[in-house]
């Protein structure tokens, strides 16, 4: 069972990831894809006391600095692998990642690490957990 925390960067994971698929606009705000993003499974813990600041926190945060958290992602990996290529759902991941490593220095990276890594998990039982580690340990 996913802590609070964990569990607002698992909502904040599949709200990003809709994101990528849904672009934000004046319909499809913020707040709405949040909430649509609560009805997945795993998430019941947190519909039932909907309190998504944290969620909330960590992807404005990425939104407000996509542009150089891509920029830090597309130096970190090989010339080989492009962040463009990825699965959506890791990018999802990788940058709010990123986004906790780089830019909200008050969770330590290890456990920003363990957290995320625990994310992809529940999705991916193949290499994206040892490619997430690679690229996180980077930072």
């Amino acid at each position: 069972m996913l802590g609070p925390k964990s569990l607002q960067r698992l909502l904040a994971v599949q709200t990003l990831y809709q994101i990528s698929i849904n672009e934000l606009s004046n319909e499809n705000s913020l707040d709405s894809i949040l909430k649509t993003a609560l009805l997945q499974p795993g998430l019941e813990e947190l519909a039932k006391k909907p309190n998504f600041n944290y969620a909330k926190m960590i992807l404005n945060g990425f939104l407000n600095n996509s542009d150089k958290i891509d920029a830090l992602i597309r130096k970190s990996l090989t010339s080989s692998r492009k962040l463009d290529n990825l699965d959506k759902l890791i990018q999802a991941i990788i940058r709010l990642a990123i986004y906790e490593i780089n830019f909200d220095i008050k969770v330590p990276k290890k456990v920003v690490i363990n957290e995320y890594l625990n994310i992809s998990h529940i999705f991916f039982t193949g290499d994206e957990s040892k490619l997430l580690n690679g690229i996180l340990d980077s930072f």
